[in-house]
């Protein structure tokens, strides 16, 4: 793993002793994190069947075991988190470079069918997950566990995320809050842009929502394909912190659209429906 600040270690640290940093935030702090107590339960079921007591006993005195389990746990999540893919196949390069499959991100399925997806191409590679700083507190206590088999979660603060803390505060605590959460926020962002090059120069893989707010369609409507107006800049940056650490020459990049069981699918976690993935191969 690639060096951290020590204030995003702490905070990880911390947060993986059971602590939380949302509910420092106050009452939008709370809301959040009752929003997503249901999704955390189930990924933490899935995770608690990954890394299940008997397996834990066993791989104290074999080891190796932690190598063959990321397979287990692509096939576990799969039966749960269904998948299909079409379009151009997408086969595994020979070449040890960095890979990318970026998508939309119309529900909490997406990126995780498309991990395991870009995972069952390239089982023995080790891969980075930025979740969303609520998401990141529901499952952090497996950390340790998931870095043995080649799986770094970091957490991020999303914008949609950070405004939410801050715009329903009462006025006359916005001005410190938003301080708070801006120097959060862009300590995940540096720390995540570095863990992200890291991995990448190891040949490693990542999973990138073209915005990383959860959105039915691309755009919000016609002239927004158009002008760009308030359009997060996920992949510009990725793409920057890639030119800056010479790496862009050496990364593939994997288009992939995301297409939801129903036109109406719920944004959160749909366990069991089926989603699709179209993809575009390698470029």
């Amino acid at each position: 793993m690639s060096s951290k600040s020590s204030y995003v270690s702490d905070i990880i640290s911390d947060i993986e002793r059971g602590n939380s940093l949302l509910l420092t935030f106050g009452k939008p702090g709370q809301a959040l994190k009752r929003k997503i107590a249901l999704t955390g339960f189930i990924c933490r079921i899935l995770l608690f069947f990954v890394f299940n007591p008997i397996f834990i006993a066993r791989a104290r005195f074999s080891p190796d075991l932690w190598h063959s389990r990321k397979a287990s746990a692509v096939r576990l999540v799969r039966l749960f988190l269904p998948y299909y893919a079409k379009g151009y196949p997408v086969t595994a390069s020979p070449k040890f470079d960095g890979h990318i499959a970026i998508i939309n991100h119309p529900t909490l399925n997406d990126p995780i069918c498309a991990i395991l997806y870009i995972l069952g191409l390239y089982l023995q590679r080790e891969i980075i997950i930025p979740m969303n700083l609520p998401w990141f507190e529901s499952v952090c206590r497996y950390r340790s566990r998931l870095l043995k088999i080649g799986v770094n979660i970091v957490p991020i603060l999303t914008p949609h995320t950070a405004s939410r803390l801050v715009d329903t505060c009462k006025s006359s605590a916005q001005h410190s809050l938003r301080d708070d959460v801006s120097r959060v926020q862009s300590a995940f962002m540096a720390n995540y842009v570095a863990e992200f090059a890291s991995t990448l120069s190891r040949g490693g893989l990542a999973v990138v929502a073209q915005q990383a707010t959860r959105r039915q369609h691309l755009f919000t409507n016609p002239s927004q394909a158009e002008n760009g107006e308030d359009i997060l800049s996920t992949v510009t940056l990725i793409l920057l912190s890639l030119r800056r650490a010479k790496l862009l020459e050496q990364t593939f990049f994997i288009p992939v659209g995301v297409i939801p069981h129903s036109p109406s699918a719920k944004p959160g976690l749909n366990v069991f429906k089926k989603l699709g993935f179209c993809c575009q191969g390698l470029f």
